[in-house]
C-alpha cells in the first residue's frame, strides 16, 4: 500500500499538481472565511445585531469594501473552482475507495464548483447573493414552480442529510482516511483530531437550522420561513442566553478555520477521500 501511494504520488503530472496547489489555496480560502464569519458572530454578539450580515453575504460584503479585497475574492473563486475540480477528479479517476466514497467527493466537487458563483459576482459588482433577501426570493422562485414544494423539501432534507453525514464522519473518524499524517509529528496528529470532532460538527450544527426552515417553508408554502444564517443568528442577540450561544457558535467556526488550515497542507485532494 504505502509504495502504490508513492507510485501514485511520482506519477501525479505537473497540470495535477498545479491544480492540486490551486485547491489546496481553497482550502485556505475557506479556513479564512470562517475565521471572518466567527468574528462576525462576534461582533453580532457584542453589538445585539447591528453590523455586517453573520453570513456569507457579510463575509464578502466586508472584504469587497476595497480594490485589495476584490483581488481577494477573485482569489477565492478561483481557490473554490480549483478544490471542486479536484473533488470531481478524485470522484472519476480514485477506483480505491467505495462507491458511496466516490459519489458524495464527485458531490462535494460539485457543490464547490457551484459555490464558485458566490464569490465571483462580488468580484463583478452584484453584492446580494446570500442576503437575506435573495434567499427569501429564490425561495419563493422555487415554491411557485410546479412541484415547488416538493423541491424545497428535497432541499431541506439534503441539507440535514448533509450535516448529518459530516457529524458522522467527524465521530466515526472518517475524515482521516483523506489526511496524509504519515511522517507528521504526534502535536500535529493530536491538533487534526481535536480540530476535526470539534470543528466539523460545529460547523454542521451551525446549518442544520437552516435545512429546518427550508422544511417548514416548504409545510406553510411561505417563503418568508427560508431563514438564512444572519437571521437565525440574529435572533439570539439581545438576550444573555442567545450571547452565550453565539459565542459557542463563534467558538466552533474558530476552530473549523483551524481544521481548513490542517486541511490545506495534508488532504490528499487528489484522491476521493
Amino acid at each position: 500500500m504505502p509504495a502504490t501511494a508513492t507510485r501514485r504520488r511520482s506519477s501525479a503530472t505537473k497540470p495535477e499538481r498545479v491544480v492540486a496547489g490551486a485547491a489546496r489555496v481553497g482550502l485556505v480560502a475557506r479556513g479564512c472565511f470562517y475565521l471572518l464569519l466567527a468574528g462576525l458572530v462576534v461582533n453580532l454578539a457584542a453589538t445585539g445585531g447591528s453590523g455586517p450580515q453573520a453570513d456569507a453575504n457579510g463575509a464578502l460584503t466586508t472584504i469587497a469594501s476595497t480594490p485589495m479585497g476584490i483581488a481577494v475574492i477573485s482569489a477565492v473563486a478561483l481557490g473554490f473552482f480549483a478544490f471542486g475540480v479536484t473533488r470531481l477528479w478524485g470522484a472519476w479517476r480514485d477506483d480505491q475507495p467505495s462507491a458511496w466514497r466516490r459519489v458524495s467527493t464527485g458531490c462535494q466537487g460539485a457543490f464547490y464548483v457551484a459555490l464558485t458563483w458566490i464569490p465571483i459576482s462580488y468580484a463583478v459588482g452584484k453584492k446580494s447573493s446570500g442576503s437575506n433577501k435573495a434567499q427569501h426570493r429564490t425561495a419563493g422562485d422555487l415554491l411557485a414552480l410546479p412541484g415547488g414544494r416538493e423541491i424545497v423539501i428535497v432541499l431541506g432534507v439534503v441539507v440535514i442529510g448533509i450535516c448529518a453525514n459530516q457529524i458522522r464522519t467527524a465521530l466515526t473518524s472518517e475524515y482521516a482516511d483523506g489526511m496524509q499524517l504519515r511522517g507528521a509529528p504526534t502535536w500535529v496528529k493530536t491538533l487534526v483530531r481535536a480540530a476535526a470532532i470539534v470543528g466539523i460538527p460545529a460547523r454542521a450544527l451551525v446549518f442544520v437550522p437552516i435545512g429546518v426552515c427550508l422544511l417548514v417553508a416548504a409545510a406553510q408554502s411561505d417563503p418568508s420561513h427560508a431563514k438564512g444564517l444572519d437571521q437565525l443568528l440574529g435572533a439570539l442577540a439581545g438576550r444573555w442566553w442567545g450571547v452565550l450561544l453565539l459565542v459557542v457558535v463563534a467558538c466552533g467556526l474558530l476552530v473549523f478555520a483551524t481544521y481548513s488550515f490542517l486541511e490545506a497542507r495534508y488532504r490528499k485532494v487528489l484522491r476521493a477521500l
